[in-house]
């Protein structure tokens, strides 16, 4: 009697194609389009649940595909995470190079970048969460992909900054990390309520003033700086006043003092 043959076991790709012969990395037009499809389901149920409760095989169902199919695309969650957040990024990042080059001087550069970033948050609050609260706050962040991104997506403040000192807009010893931190970080505690629909902002609006306050800080220009002068205290409360008042009004009815009769000198005249 023979023995049995051993049957192998081949992933079919839905589309027909074994994954043996087209492994994860290889880029085809099918295996494209597949990774395309996996890439809006989960960004899609990022935006519904958040990174940490969405699953794996929740995004694959939607697709239509076996959870171990999904994995053959993208190895891991956080992998694919990336790749969504990345889809956010990268675009945004090749529109403000196009149109940054275009632009001189530091408050035309400034108001462009402060205007771009206020729209982020307006047009994409979904992903605008989920960047703050599910990527920037881990640990790993700093050694992440997505950091690497970030960096590249606020270089152009910097390289605006570097650039406005070599024209002598800005003194040499303009701190620019100090200002990277004033604009972001600004702009993402002003535009926190509008991430949850709180608050609604005009973006060319707020674009004006942010970049108004960066340039001239919080005090008008020409405004004299208020000096604090301590000062005596004055009896000026409504107590104080009433209880004046009240006396002056008893010394009033009481009448005139009256005076005092002349005292006898006890001296004699002498003729």
């Amino acid at each position: 009697m023979k023995p049995a043959k051993k049957i192998l076991k081949k992933t079919i790709d839905p589309d027909g194609q074994a994954l043996a012969t087209n492994p994860a990395g290889k880029r085809t037009p099918r295996r494209l389009r597949r990774a395309a499809e996996i890439v809006a389901a989960a960004r899609e149920t990022f935006l519904d649940k958040g990174f940490e409760k969405a699953s794996v095989s929740e995004i694959a169902a939607k697709v239509g595909v076996v959870e171990g199919l999904l994995y053959s695309y993208f190895p891991t969650k956080r992998d694919l995470l990336n790749e969504v957040l990345g889809g956010m990024y990268e675009p945004l990042i090749s529109e403000i190079e196009d149109g940054f080059s275009r632009l001189k001087g530091l408050r035309s550069r400034l108001r462009f970048l402060i205007w771009r970033h206020l729209r982020v948050y307006v047009e994409d609050p979904g992903l605008s969460r989920l960047v703050l609260h599910e990527v920037r706050t881990r640990p790993e962040y700093f050694n992440s992909a997505l950091h690497d991104l970030h960096v590249r997506y606020t270089a152009f403040l910097m390289r605006t900054v570097r650039d406005a000192i070599a024209s002598g807009e800005l003194q040499k010893d303009t701190d620019g990390e100090m200002i990277r931190g004033m604009v972001y970080g600004g702009i993402e505690h002003r535009m926190w309520g509008v991430l949850y629909g709180r608050d609604t902002v005009d973006v060319e609006v707020a674009a004006d003033r942010f970049t108004d306050m960066v340039l001239r800080g919080i005090q008008p220009a020409g405004e004299p700086e208020v000096v604090s002068v301590s000062v005596a205290p004055v009896a000026s409360s409504r107590e104080d006043i009433e209880r004046r008042l009240e006396r002056l009004e008893k010394l009033v009815a009481a009448g005139p003092a009256p005076v005092a009769a002349p005292v006898a000198s006890s001296r004699k005249k002498t003729s």
